[in-house]
């Protein structure tokens, strides 16, 4: 990655990474019920693999792997998370979809506190509860709408991408500290394409012209998407990140709306509403303007 002011790490670069994802799951979306799941995503990470064939010998350094079991294992859950995800939003609205995934910082929250021992402050916890909430309301709003999410194979996929994705961060959150977002992407890819493989295999449906574009945008925007994701969650903790990553479900439902025509209710305007207020006053931002800092003693 280029040398990022310190100021635009973290949070801010996890903003951008966020609607670089709502654009993935829409390429997914738009290919729905024509390529099957695992076509999907072998194409997402075959194209994060020759990203990275070019990547390496540009910067002139090899992929540094210094707990291999532990790079593997963020390869796998990723990998299985990705699968899941796009399972949902391929028998789910994008929008919905992506926000049974963003329930994964509930659990990389925990795993963080327990497993890497990291602190959550009141408007970190608080910031946490208001995104988790609005994303229930725009979860309700669906049902409400008459897409039923609890018994369906699209909803258990999403949250067991949720799962899975928690696992995730947590083990890129302890691999930051020595490993460079690269080496991790790398994992990602290599195991995420090995997960996806036998399934494309097994349900191979005919590619056309016209899917040839959003596969490309499945597979581009996600390299970017993250890069910038792994590169920023080493500024942050889990909890911080994933209260930002919750934009998404609200940028996917936008897109979706706008570009898809699926349906937009108001109670899911509401949701994603709380999702950014959530983000703003967990990471920070809000209190920031609303407290003013403390002027030193004279």
């Amino acid at each position: 990655m280029p040398h990022i002011p310190e100021r635009l790490r973290g949070s801010p670069l996890l903003v951008v990474s966020s609607l670089m994802f709502a654009v993935m799951a829409l390429c997914a979306r738009s290919v729905a019920g024509r390529l099957s799941v695992g076509q999907v995503v072998c194409a997402r990470f075959a194209i994060g693999l020759v990203f990275l064939a070019f990547y390496f010998p540009l910067i002139g350094r090899r992929p540094r792997m210094g707990r291999p079991g532990l790079w593997a294992l963020r390869g796998i859950f990723g990998g299985g998370s990705v699968y899941f995800y796009f399972m949902a939003i391929d028998r789910l609205a994008v929008g919905p979809a992506t926000l049974l995934n963003a329930c994964w910082p509930i659990c990389a929250a925990i795993l963080g506190i327990f497993i890497l021992k990291e602190q959550v402050n009141g408007y970190l916890a608080s910031g946490l509860v208001a995104t988790t909430f609005g994303a229930g309301l725009v979860i309700w709003s669906t049902v409400q709408g008459g897409m039923s999410l609890t018994l369906g194979v699209g909803a258990w996929a999403g949250a067991a991408s949720a799962l899975l994705s928690g696992a995730a961060v947590i083990a890129l959150r302890a691999l930051r500290g020595d490993t460079d977002a690269a080496s991790i992407f790398l994992s990602f890819c290599f195991f995420g394409l090995l997960f996806g493989l036998p399934f494309a295999l097994q349900d191979w449906r005919p590619l056309s012209w016209d899917m040839l574009l959003p596969l490309l945008g499945v597979g581009l925007s996600s390299v970017i998407a993250q890069m910038i994701f792994t590169y920023a969650m080493g500024y942050v903790t889990a909890a911080a990140g994933g209260i930002t990553t919750q934009l998404t479900p609200a940028f996917s439902w936008l897109l979706g709306a706008l570009l898809l025509g699926e349906p937009l209710q108001p109670l899911s305007v509401l949701g994603s509403l709380v999702c950014m207020g959530g983000v703003l006053w967990g990471t920070g931002l809000v209190p920031r303007l609303l407290i003013p800092a403390s002027r030193p003693s004279s």
